[in-house]
């Protein structure tokens, strides 16, 4: 990107600072027929300054150009045959151009210069030539990355279990959603499964996992109360994808507590699967003695679909005379500068 940035600031102050000096704008064309773009020349003493803007949904993948003083020709005594141009049938061989570059990420815009001492004050022949690419429509593969709201947002199919409390607002199954809010007990803002309860959880869109076990997927975040050793609060995390539950996790909070201390224990799941979209998620009390009681829980990573990638071969075309064709079995063009001025 840096390269880019000096790139076309030098492009630009080129123009700004040599009086009379006008760039010749080419069109650049994709699949022999598709504006994709506009190539800018200019010469300036032995320097032959280029800039390449692409149009969206197209991006710059890579780069080839280079400047004779002669017109390719199918003919092994020309120059755009010995220098490695051309083929001996006429087609252009862009990997040997003088410049080639390839960009990672993709670029909307690029600008560089070439040196053409060498080539005289006459007219140029400039073979310019653009991989472009755009986002197809068909899904390959799914990918991750970090959730914009990352907390559960809505609820279906509670089932409260033998309950552990007569106080009825802690089987409030909106209580578990949203951001985590339980400073302590007394906020009534938790839902407690009951022994053998369940619910499933919904987040903003589906989710996943980002590959990397050093990293928690899934936080779930439950809020005890006077707390000993003899209660054990346990359960069991399943997701729901390619239609059907599959257990990712099971937890288990029993460490204890200074009687009527409350405390937030937040439960970690590792692997969640990557590539693959999570649809909701459920949780499952398990063999505990005591309610457990959701306070929040809190998502890290979603699903994003990866789409093919549609690339096509671009060239500058002299649209000004209808058009330089190279004399091999091809479409590929080249410009004459200046004439289009």
């Amino acid at each position: 990107m840096k390269k880019f940035l000096v790139g076309f600031i030098l492009f630009s102050m080129v123009f700004s600072v040599i009086p009379g000096v006008v760039a010749i704008d080419y069109d650049i064309i994709a699949g022999q027929n598709e504006k994709v773009g506009t190539l800018a020349l200019n010469v300036v003493g032995d320097t032959l300054y280029f800039n390449y803007t692409i149009n969206p949904p197209w991006e710059l993948c890579e780069v080839h150009l280079t400047a004779l003083n002669e017109v390719p020709e199918a003919d092994k005594e020309k120059i755009w045959y010995t220098k490695g141009y051309i083929t001996k049938t006429g087609n252009p061989k862009v990997g040997q151009f003088e410049i080639n570059e390839e960009f990672d990420p993709y670029l909307t815009e690029y600008s560089s210069s070439l040196n053409i001492g060498e080539l005289g004050n006459s007219n140029l022949t400039i073979a310019a030539h653009a991989l472009v690419c755009r986002q197809g429509d068909e899904i390959m593969d799914y990918g991750y990355e970090p959730t914009d709201y990352p907390w559960a947002i809505n609820y279906s199919n509670y089932i409260n279990g033998s309950p552990d409390s007569t106080e009825s607002w802690r089987y409030d199954p909106l209580l578990c959603l949203e951001e985590s809010d339980s400073s302590n007990q007394g906020t009534k803002t938790f839902t407690s499964l009951g022994y053998g309860g369940s619910i499933e959880l919904y987040f903003d869109g589906s989710i996943c996992g980002d590959g990397d076990n050093s990293t928690p997927d899934l936080e779930i975040y439950e809020v005890t109360y006077n707390q000993n050793t003899d209660w054990v609060e346990s359960i069991g995390i399943e997701a729901y994808y390619n239609g059907n539950y599959y257990l990712v996790g099971n937890a288990t909070n029993n460490l204890g507590s200074t009687t009527g201390v409350t405390n937030m224990f937040i439960n970690c799941i590792y692997d969640l699967p990557s590539g693959v979209c999570i649809e909701k998620i459920r949780i499952n009390d398990t063999l505990s003695t005591h309610d457990y009681d959701i306070d929040a829980v809190k998502a890290n990573y979603k699903c994003v679909p990866i789409y093919n990638c549609i690339c096509e071969s671009a060239w500058a075309n002299d649209t000004c005379f209808g058009g330089e064709t190279f004399p091999g079995n091809n479409w590929a063009t080249y410009v004459i500068y200046p004439e289009c001025d």
